[in-house]
């Protein structure tokens, strides 16, 4: 090669060079001022702004040459859809979301159109009455002084089908709380077999007996308004309408018995004339709504007011053989005790209590 033909040749090759960064540099002016035409349009778009301020910060690289890229021909047009496949298009109705499964809704609890339905159908609930069991809190108030105190415990029940005159019960406390709140361990004992009603105090180391009934005698210490406490087990609704006037209670007033989250029926029972029992004014006896099985009882008194709640309750359940055990007193368990028994007078119709 001739040196007039090389002298040639590098000068085409500075004039290429040349062009190229000349139209780089054109490129890189016209991206500058769309840039700035896009942030003079568009004051409040703040990706451009960001991206524009971005740009303005990045560092400057040398220019290299780049060789020209062949051009690539315009793309095929897309095919059409294929007939069948999804589509979507203003008039076509959103999709809604799949909703949550909801609950299953809780039983519906028993309706009563008076109080006689619903003593009637209590009766027919307790006419397969076998075992009773349940956590018993029973809360009374002195009107006079104000002071509320509180026996906490169980209740152990045990009859045989169908036959009242065999039933036996024990009412067991085990804590004491008083009006400041203050809770002792305090176990008194209360049991009722053969028309007898025992009461063993284990602190005193006392026991009380008393004849509620003759043997024979149809007698139930478990009517409102009877026995050291009100538990309306297993309840006939002619004996409770012979003595009171029933009509259905809406709720109760005891804080004690609203703490229940099940739904609760009830009937509220008043004395009728010259059946009063002891100094009972009225009494409120309250049901599970479904099961129709005890659940407290509200007794207003000329001295106080008693409230009885039954908590876990359980009929026909079954009961162990430690709760067995609580019906009566282990032999020589009251040894050294100061005994204290009275039994109804002989005189007929001393029918009363002591």
């Amino acid at each position: 090669m001739t040196e007039a033909r090389i002298v040639l040749l590098m000068a085409c090759s500075k004039q290429t060079i040349r062009g190229q960064s000349v139209r780089m540099a054109a490129s890189r002016m016209a991206a500058r001022r769309t840039v700035v035409a896009c942030l003079a349009a568009c004051v409040t778009c703040s990706a451009c702004a960001a991206d524009a301020q971005s740009a303005a910060e990045t560092p400057k690289s040398p220019v290299t040459p780049v060789l020209p890229v062949p051009s690539v021909p315009p793309s095929a047009p897309s095919a059409p859809a294929t007939p069948g496949a999804p589509t979507t298009s203003p008039s076509t109705p959103p999709i809604p979301a799949p909703s949550r499964a909801s609950a299953p809704a809780p039983a519906q609890a028993a309706q009563f159109a008076d109080a006689d339905a619903l003593l009637t159908a209590v009766e027919r609930t307790a006419d397969s009455l076998r075992d009773f069991r349940a956590n018993i809190t029973l809360e009374t108030t002195d009107d006079v002084t104000g002071d509320t105190e509180r026996r906490l415990g169980q209740l152990v029940f045990v009859q045989e089908e169908g036959k009242p005159a065999t039933r036996r019960f024990a009412v067991v406390f085990e804590k004491f709380i008083d009006g400041s709140g203050r809770m002792d361990e305090r176990p008194v004992r209360y049991i009722y077999a053969d028309g007898w009603l025992t009461e063993a105090d284990f602190k005193q180391r006392t026991l009380v007996r008393r004849q509620l009934a003759r043997a024979g005698e149809q007698y139930d210490p478990l009517k409102p308004g009877e026995g050291p406490v009100p538990l309306p087990i297993g309840q006939r609704r002619a004996d409770v309408l012979a003595r009171f006037d029933a009509s259905l209670a809406t709720a109760p007033d005891s804080a004690l018995l609203l703490k229940s989250a099940r739904p609760m029926v009830g009937v509220r029972l008043k004395p009728k004339p010259g059946m009063a029992d002891r100094d009972l004014v009225e009494a409120s006896v309250w049901y599970d709504a479904q099961s129709l099985v005890p659940v407290g009882v509200e007794a207003q008194r000329k001295s106080g007011r008693t409230v009885v709640s039954l908590r876990d309750a359980t009929m026909n359940g079954g009961i162990s053989d430690a709760q067995q055990a609580l019906l009566s007193l282990a032999e020589k368990v009251t040894t050294g005790w100061r005994v204290d028994e009275r039994p109804l007078a002989v005189a007929p119709g001393a029918g009363n209590l002591p």
